[in-house]
């Protein structure tokens, strides 16, 4: 099982709530066509408050892969995949965040 992580904020005057409705009911809905039973798990995540230290992003999104050559194949058909502006659903959800990345990570689950 592969992970990929993704982190962003943003932009100011963007209304959040709209925003998640949109990554919700659109973005996600785009990525799960896209990448099929390849993708295992999809989880978003928005802050909603901060408990300690200084708020450095707005959304996480987690990913759960088959493999890495899943996340590679299934990279090629999500950027064959237009948002109804012509741009890639990635390139629609990324021009509309800022200070975004993604990463692979490792992920150990720890036994309460």
């Amino acid at each position: 099982m592969a992970k990929r992580v993704s982190i962003y904020s943003l932009p100011e005057g963007t209304n959040p709530d709209e925003f998640w409705k949109y990554h919700i009911e659109v973005h996600a809905s785009d990525i799960k066509k896209a990448a099929g039973p390849r993708l295992k798990k999809y989880a978003i995540n928005r802050v909603t408050r901060v408990v300690s230290g200084e708020q450095k992003f707005w959304g996480m999104v987690e990913t759960w892969w088959e493999s890495e050559e899943a996340i590679r194949e299934a990279t090629k058909d999500i950027n064959a995949l237009k948002a109804p502006g012509g741009k890639t659903i990635w390139d629609d959800f990324w021009s509309r965040v800022v200070d975004g990345f993604s990463a692979e990570v490792e992920e150990k689950e720890i036994t309460l």
